[in-house]
């Protein structure tokens, strides 16, 4: 009975009962199966120095029981680790059961602070109510502190980088990180280190003074945004074909349809990125919105655009270098003149202004050609601009419109066998319009002395352009007009809504 009396009141003396009830509460905290496992490590952590407690508990009664003389240390001992397990369940308790329900993203490295502070308090008081002061202990261990400190800088180091980083948010569990060579998923942020996943199935640790020190690069984030990041797929075109057309064709491929883990907004897009030896090179960027699967994302892109450019006709190109051995004599380049200059003859004959020329003058016209192709969405005449030159379009459409940049309207679309310009060469005024290539064009540019000469020489071709400047000279007026009219109108609407708005406010006796 001696002995149960002496459990009875050592075990009241520091709170049996009270631990026994916080740690069956701490017990239920971590029953959710949704708790991860660090949580029930915490758990198991404090529960083992409740387990402890007891078995103090019970040697300590034991102890006393037989009149051992050393009752007093193992007393001193009970209450210490009584406190440290009061100190750590009701850790588990608050802030596995309350605060994480409130908070689930705070930092691991909280709790662990907050409950070794309050541990080292607890002893502190503890010892001090049992009589025994450890403050004279810890002051004569100065010098051995720190020569520890000193040995263990690196690991203090890890320490406090672990401390910030969890603090701080900068780096979060789940982000993808690169840090140097190294590419992976951060799975946890632990006190000494840093775990990295890799897509090769790899667990990375680096020390977290690396992380601290180093630069670190967080793959798809961005303030207010969603995780995307974005991924290139490179690929080489023949030159044979344009670089509008490529784009183009591989463009309408990848929007047609969406992919997997490939964001919508914004959409693919192909760009040209340069000019090889053989070919032209293109690059096709998208945003990944799974991170872990960019190998199998950028295969499937490749697919699209083989596909696509095998229904444009086109292929990818064949890395090849070609050396051209040639005698560069009289005969050759005047062959290659030869073949140029019939082509622009032939151009001439396509177009019906030239068609009923002479074969002399047709030529004469054709010496004075010269080749300018412009690409979509470039200007090839600008309104005010001097002129010194006249179109003649072999292939393509190009919108003339007329006003500022940024309220134009179109006067007319001119196609293959149209020619525009004349009016600045014939009267020596400035342009009076823009003109805008909507597709790739294929022109032909005239200068003023030969245009004005063929003019001279045949007076039906004068009389055809002269047709042709009064029609487009209608058109630009009346396009002209029509805006000053919506103008007008504009300017009529804001005066009356703001003779209404006096009106109104005057009714009202308003300020």
């Amino acid at each position: 009975m001696e002995f149960f009396d002496d459990l009875w009141n050592l075990g009241s003396r520091f709170g049996a009962g009270w631990l026994t009830l916080l740690a069956l509460v701490a017990r239920a905290c971590v029953l959710d199966a949704s708790k991860g496992s660090d949580t029930r490590q915490r758990f198991r952590f404090a529960f083992s120095i409740y387990l402890v407690f007891l078995s103090l508990l019970v040697g300590g009664s034991v102890a006393s029981a037989l009149r051992y003389r050393s009752t007093t240390e193992i007393t001193v001992g009970v209450g210490l680790v009584a406190t440290l397990a009061g100190v750590a369940l009701a850790s588990v308790v608050v802030f596995e059961g309350i605060v994480r329900r409130i908070r689930p993203e705070m930092p691991r490295i909280v709790p662990d602070v907050i409950t070794t502070i309050a541990g080292f308090v607890g002893v502190m008081r503890a010892s001090s109510h049992l009589g025994v002061e450890l403050s004279g202990v810890i002051a004569t261990s100065a010098v051995l502190t720190a020569v520890i400190g000193l040995s263990l800088q690196d690991t203090l180091g890890n320490i406090l980088g672990g401390l910030a980083l969890q603090l701080d948010g900068s780096i979060q569990v789940g982000d993808w990180v690169r840090i140097g060579d190294v590419t992976g998923r951060v799975s946890e942020i632990r006190w000494r280190f840093t775990a990295l996943e890799t897509r090769n199935w790899e667990t990375v640790i680096l020390p977290n003074s690396i992380l601290t020190r180093g630069q670190v690069i967080v793959l798809g984030k961005r303030e207010g945004a969603p995780l995307q990041w974005r991924r290139w797929v490179y690929f080489s075109v023949d030159f044979r074909h344009t670089p509008n057309e490529v784009i183009s064709v591989v463009e309408q491929a990848l929007r047609a349809q969406p992919m997997l883990h490939v964001a919508a907004d914004p959409p693919p897009n192909c760009i040209a990125m340069d000019f090889g030896d053989s070919s032209t090179k293109y690059a096709v960027r998208y945003w990944l919105t799974d991170l872990a699967a960019d190998d199998p994302t950028d295969s499937l892109v490749r697919t699209r655009v083989f596909f696509a450019l095998a229904r444009g006709r086109m292929a990818p190109a064949i890395p090849a270098h070609a050396v051209f051995v040639t005698e560069d004599d009289k005969e050759r380049a005047q062959s290659k003149n030869e073949a140029d200059f019939a082509r622009r003859v032939e151009a001439l004959r396509r177009i019906d202004l030239f068609r009923d020329v002479t074969e002399e003058d047709r030529d004469t016209l054709a010496e004075n050609l010269h080749r300018a192709p412009f690409a979509v969405g470039e200007t090839l005449t600008r309104e005010g601009a001097d002129a010194h030159h006249l179109y003649i379009i072999v292939s393509g459409t190009i919108s003339v419109r007329v006003g500022g940049s940024e309220s134009s309207h179109e006067v007319a679309k001119l196609t293959a066998g149209d020619f525009f310009g004349e009016m600045a060469l014939l009267t020596g005024e400035k342009r009076r319009a823009t003109s805008i290539a909507m597709t790739d064009v294929e022109c032909y540019r005239l200068d003023a002395v030969a245009f004005r000469s063929l003019l001279a020489k045949h007076q039906h071709l004068a009389e055809r352009v002269a047709a042709v400047l009064v029609e487009r000279q209608s058109g630009l007026e009346a396009v002209r007009e029509r805006v000053v009219d919506e103008a007008a109108e504009a300017r009529r609407r804001a005066e009356s809504q703001r003779d209404l708005t006096s009106k109104i406010r005057a009714f009202f006796e308003l300020d």
